[in-house]
């Protein structure tokens, strides 16, 4: 308890000084470029991006729309304005002289939105070869989450949320791959440590403190490693974007969870700071089944029974968490600036029925990131990443606490991005990681450690002004397994900027993991059997196909969007367990997998303040094991979100209904003893939630949420598929904006 409070009182003495920091004066600065920025209507766009491109000097716009840009290199300027729902906008021939006013429009063709994930630099949709799919804060804003998995729920086709019944913790599948074959980033780098099996810790991403999240579809093997094979899910969290920012937010639902956090934030020409402070707490709650769910059992003569099984129930436990991050980022010279992080997070969970500790879940990181233009067509960064995640036990009747698991990964990467006259965006990288994990399923609870070592490049050519092609390669080797190259090919067609498509090819490549290879864990603790892991495990290999096309069209109304894409992933000695013989179970590399799948989603937005977003997701997950499917992904879901926004004065009003089907599912299980197939259905589901929120001027903002709107109850028996909900709850919100608040 002494650490966090010891953090808290740092990070508010941060906030303190950021609050009235002053940029250290600069000698050296030549001249100053200022300016405002308006929207459609002629008034002031606060927290406006201003950027003097091919330098690292940056600004952002205050309450009156004002921006000031320090120089240190006299001489005409090319200025990038950008503004989230706004087209952006460049301003050449700039000088310090005349103050600059830009008017920004609306964006209501959804390909202009910028991404940095799939190629690493800053690319609108309209120009990514690579499918890539955008939630927004405004996206964030309508579905108004709990936590991380809700928020991918009602915004992302294909994800399925389940529930590990050994950790206690939710479980993700997106496009019929588990959490293992995806690679979560917050802020481009990857999260260490892990929730459920085969997942990280979801907790630790505290949607308050989310910008946006942009996923990679599919295999992204070049630039973020050979083992996603199912997508990058990047987070990007929010940074100071007015000289000073500052909010303060909570989010109380009872029994349900509160959510409460301050941001405070400074962005100047030279110098920007961002702090935050977060506390969220949720109660646990049972789920009872008054029947049990009937288990079909296929003998080897081809007979079937039907076995009833008891009633049981799930607890889901509950946490408290406090998390906090600090930002520091300076620019040295036009061309030359640097960032560092730091976060901290701690998670309390609920005392388990019948155990005699508290488990607490702890995760810092520190982090630098370095930039010089060299000039602008030739970019180096250099980058550090110290993860480290802890899962502790307290005795509180003994008076003492233990680490049964720790989890350390150390990441340094050189890149380089460069252009190459009109055609070629050119980006190759060398990256060295080290990871060390002590596990209580490890063989003698003891620690391994390895190493990882990769080369990257990848071009990024446009042919013609409308056919564009992404070649990559990346060399990937480890402490066990030697140098293995996987390559990818994605194309792209732009017709009139209407209609893209796609297609591309992609191999990935993932190593087992240390849990995979030397766990030897008795199950419970009480000699049921065993987990053991196997040291003959081959790395798992894929291949990639996906293809899709997309229609976008902006009209005087608004903008229409469509897409369909289709994928299909072959795995060969894919990683999974089995039930052996003695009534054990072991890592086995698996006959064969892969995975099909269709999508398409259509989106609507109107000047009126309707829009509209309706998506279809098809998986065909494909687990053979002796003949029979052992998937647990269910093959449709629909997600739909409606909203209209009024404004009737200075009050802006919106109401949105957001929601998820997903079908039913059969699914299978071999008994390598009794040779016998059974299988378990489980039914339909749906979800929504309808969600008011006002704002009011000066930066305040107040909501009323009904949650699980229909009153959706699950059976226990379905925790395997999904995280049972209890039934309705109703949500109330808050948010003041503290710069709009003292129109600063």
């Amino acid at each position: 308890m002494k650490s966090i409070r010891y953090v808290l009182i740092a990070i508010l003495t941060v906030a303190s000084a950021t609050v009235f920091a002053v940029e250290p004066a600069d000698n050296g600065v030549s001249y100053n470029i200022h300016g405002k920025v308006y929207n459609e209507k002629g008034e002031p766009l606060p927290g406006a991006s201003v950027v003097a491109l091919g330098t690292t000097i940056g600004s952002g716009t205050n309450a009156k729309g004002e921006f000031t840009v320090s120089l240190r290199n006299a001489g005409k300027q090319k200025l990038k304005v950008s503004y989230i729902g706004y087209k952006s906008k460049n301003v050449e021939g700039v000088t310090d002289g005349a103050p600059v006013v830009v008017n920004m429009e609306p964006a209501d063709n959804f390909i202009d939105e910028v991404v940095v994930t799939g190629v690493r630099v800053e690319k609108p949709l309209k120009e990514i070869p690579v499918i890539t799919r955008v939630i927004s804060n405004a996206d964030i804003k309508k579905a108004n989450p709990q936590d991380f998995q809700s928020l991918l729920q009602y915004t992302l086709p294909g994800i399925q949320i389940g529930y590990n019944s050994m950790s206690q913790a939710p479980s993700i599948k997106y496009q019929g791959v588990d959490a293992d074959y995806i690679v979560f980033l917050i802020d481009g780098e990857r999260v260490s440590g892990e929730g459920a099996a085969r997942n990280v810790d979801f907790n630790r991403f505290n949607v308050d403190d989310i910008e946006r999240i942009e996923v990679v579809r599919g295999a992204a093997s070049t630039l973020y490693g050979s083992n996603a094979l199912g997508g990058v899910i990047n987070v990007i969290t929010k940074s100071a974007n007015r000289p000073f920012s500052g909010n303060l937010s909570a989010r109380y639902a009872g029994n349900n969870g509160e959510n409460y956090s301050l941001s405070v934030g400074t962005r100047k020409s030279r110098f920007n700071s961002y702090t935050t402070l977060g506390y969220r707490h949720k109660n646990k709650y049972t789920i009872g089944d008054e029947k049990g769910k009937d288990t079909h059992v296929i003998h080897p003569d081809g007979t079937e029974e039907i076995i009833p099984n008891e009633a049981y129930s799930t607890t889901i436990y509950g946490y408290q968490i406090w998390d906090a991050s600090q930002k520091f980022g300076y620019a040295f010279t036009d061309k030359w600036s640097a960032e560092v992080k730091g976060t901290f997070y701690n998670n309390k969970r609920d005392v388990r029925e019948g155990k005699k500790f508290q488990e607490s879940y702890v995760d810092y990181t520190i982090s630098g990131k370095t930039k010089y233009i060299v000039n602008p067509n030739n970019i180096l960064d250099l980058s550090y990443i110290f993860d480290r995640y802890d899962k502790n036990q307290n005795y509180w009747e003994a008076h003492r606490t233990t680490k049964n698991f720790s989890h350390r990964q150390q990441t340094l990467r050189l890149n380089y991005t460069g252009q190459f006259g009109d055609r070629h965006s050119f980006s190759a990288g060398v990256e060295g990681e080290t990871e060390y994990m002590k596990h209580y399923m490890l063989r003698d609870s003891s620690h391994f450690d390895r190493k990882h070592f990769d080369l990257y490049a990848q071009d990024d050519w446009s042919v013609t002004d409308n056919f564009n092609i992404v070649l990559g390669l990346r060399a990937d080797s480890e402490t066990k397994y030697p140098f293995h190259v996987t390559p990818k090919l994605s194309m792209m067609y732009n017709l009139d900027n209407h209609w893209i498509f796609r297609a591309g090819y992609a191999n990935g490549y993932r190593t087992p993991s240390l849990k995979e290879l030397y766990s030897a864990y008795d199950m419970g603790g009480l000699g049921w059997f065993m987990i053991y892991g196997n040291e003959d495990l081959i790395p798992e290999k894929s291949h990639q196909v996906s293809a899709s096309v997309e229609f976008s069209k902006e009209t005087t109304i608004g903008g229409f969007n469509t897409s369909v894409s289709a994928y299909h992933n072959r795995f060969k000695d894919k990683i999974d367990m089995i039930d052996l013989e003695s009534g054990d179970s072991q890592y086995v590399n698996k006959d064969k997998a892969y995975t099909t799948g269709v999508e398409a989603i259509m989106r609507m937005r109107y000047r009126c303040g309707v829009s509209m977003m309706g998506s279809y997701a098809f998986v065909n997950d494909y687990e053979e094991y002796q003949g029979k499917n052992t998937s647990t992904t269910r093959p449709h879901s629909i997600t739909f979100n409606v909203s209209y926004q009024k404004d009737i004065r200075n009050v802006t009003g919106t109401v949105t209904l957001n929601g998820q089907w997903t079908s039913k599912l059969d699914t299978y299980r071999f008994n390598s003893e009794t040779k016998d197939l059974s299988y378990v259905t489980y039914d339909p589901r749906t979800m929504c939630s309808l969600n008011l929120t006002v704002k009011v001027p000066r930066g305040i903002t107040v909501g009323f949420m009904v949650d699980n709107l229909f009153n959706y109850k699950d059976t226990s028996a379905d925790s395997g598929v999904q995280v049972p909900q209890k039934g309705i709850s109703f949500v109330g919100t808050a948010s003041i904006n503290l710069a709009d608040l003292f129109r600063l």
